[in-house]
């Protein structure tokens, strides 16, 4: 049997029974916390606000505020945690499951997206004709999904995936591209390299990955974060890809929505023209 959701809180932050009291409220009201004062939800949990400022750094949070901003992402990672496919599940389990451990993702990922940052990711991404992609297996995969969709939208979207033309391109690149560098892990070498050429040369690149300590992410102010969640290393990419078609799929719909009539007319001319040829 997994530990519920209480049971991981109680292990990994040494509560009380007062504070797992609150915080089996605030996994029952997780919608409507985020509007309440500390006041509040110390009048609905029959504590104190002294109490609930305790608990809410003793769980990892600086003050109350924060709490309340990412207080969803904390949750969606314990949830996430507790939907591990087990041996010899049956259908209906895994099927259930597997549709939790989705929006559990897509959730995660949306609450770890800083919106300050996807601002400025968008200026960018929105000045420039050209998209260039550099990333590796299955990254590279759900890359062309990306480029796919991105080029619905009035953009020329290249994937680089082969070591020796993700060099090449970084040497040769110009300004009047938008370069994004995907790793899960931020690690290999190779990237890193190629952060540090486009660097040097004053290129302007964006960073998928799915942590703020990996070295990738150091390498530019422009950085969106994806999910790795190591309690369902048993899904492999699963995770992470699910992660990235998220953003991938944001930024599509933002493009789409800065400049909908143009987006709706070119949308309307490729199925005009792929329909009447499949006739």
């Amino acid at each position: 049997m997994h530990p519920t959701i209480l049971e991981q809180f109680k292990k990994d932050f040494k509560l009380n029974e007062n504070d797992l009291f609150i915080i089996q409220y605030i996994i029952e009201h997780s919608e409507e916390i985020t509007s309440y004062s500390s006041h509040q939800l110390a009048k609905e949990t029959y504590s104190s606000p002294t109490a609930i400022i305790r608990l809410v750094k003793k769980i990892g949070f600086k003050n109350y505020n924060d709490f309340k901003v990412n207080i969803h992402s904390l949750l969606n990672k314990y949830t996430l945690s507790n939907m591990r496919i087990m041996s010899n599940e049956d259908l209906y389990t895994i099927k259930n499951k597997l549709a939790k451990i989705e929006t559990g993702i897509i959730n995660q990922t949306k609450e770890n997206l800083n919106s300050n940052v996807f601002n400025e990711v968008m200026t960018i991404i929105s000045r420039n004709k050209y998209i260039d992609i550099i990333a590796n297996d299955a990254n590279a995969a759900i890359s062309e999904y990306g480029s796919h969709i991105l080029s619905s939208v009035n953009k020329f979207v290249n994937v680089y995936h082969n070591g020796n033309k993700q060099l090449w391109f970084s040497l040769n690149v110009t300004s009047d591209h938008t370069v994004i560098l995907i790793s899960k892990f931020g690690k290999t070498r190779h990237l890193l390299n190629i952060a540090d050429t486009l660097k040097q040369r004053h290129i302007p690149f964006i960073v998928i990955t799915t942590d703020d300590t990996n070295d990738l992410a150091h390498k530019t102010p422009y950085v969106l974060y994806g999910i790795n969640h190591g309690e369902l290393d048993n899904l492999k990419d699963m995770i992470f890809y699910i992660s990235l078609k998220y953003i991938f799929d944001l930024i599509y719909t933002a493009l789409f929505s800065y400049d909908y009539k143009q987006a709706k007319e070119v949308d309307d001319l490729y199925a005009k023209i792929y329909y009447s040829e499949n006739e």
